[in-house]
């Protein structure tokens, strides 16, 4: 089940958040996400990605590192408008191809554009954190 959260700018007229709702329910996509996007949606996504790549004290929201996932949010720019479309689409470009030696730096730009204070990445997670990380929030078998 998907659930969407739309956001009207006046009553009789669709804001931009409803636009994209109607734009990614009529796009095939390779799975259901929780919400449509918004700008601040978009980069909470791609911010939450990253947390499956890089260590930190903290860290809120999980959403997977995996192909699918990175092919869906290249959908979403494919068909909205993003304030940051060029810096996205060349951060999810990067990882499709397998490279997310980026994860702290990206982490760290959308954490600090938030006013974050706690949570700040410190280094690349290793391979192990990082499994164990996707068993703690994605296998929960």
């Amino acid at each position: 089940m998907t659930v969407v959260f739309i956001s009207f700018d006046k009553a009789n007229e669709k804001s931009k958040d409803a636009e994209i709702a109607e734009k990614i329910e009529s796009a095939e996509v390779v799975e259901s996400l929780p919400y449509v996007y918004s700008d601040e949606g978009f980069e909470r996504r791609v911010h939450e990605m990253t947390h499956q790549k890089v260590y930190a004290e903290s860290k809120w929201g999980a959403f997977e590192m995996k192909e699918e996932n990175i092919d869906m949010l290249l959908k979403v720019l494919d068909e909205t408008e993003m304030e940051n479309e060029e810096s996205y689409r060349e951060i999810l470009t990067t990882w499709k191809k397998g490279d997310f030696s980026n994860s702290v730096e990206v982490h760290n730009r959308i954490w600090s554009s938030n006013e974050g204070d706690i949570g700040e990445a410190e280094r690349l997670a290793t391979p192990e954190e990082e499994r164990i990380y996707v068993e703690e929030n994605f296998r929960m078998d």
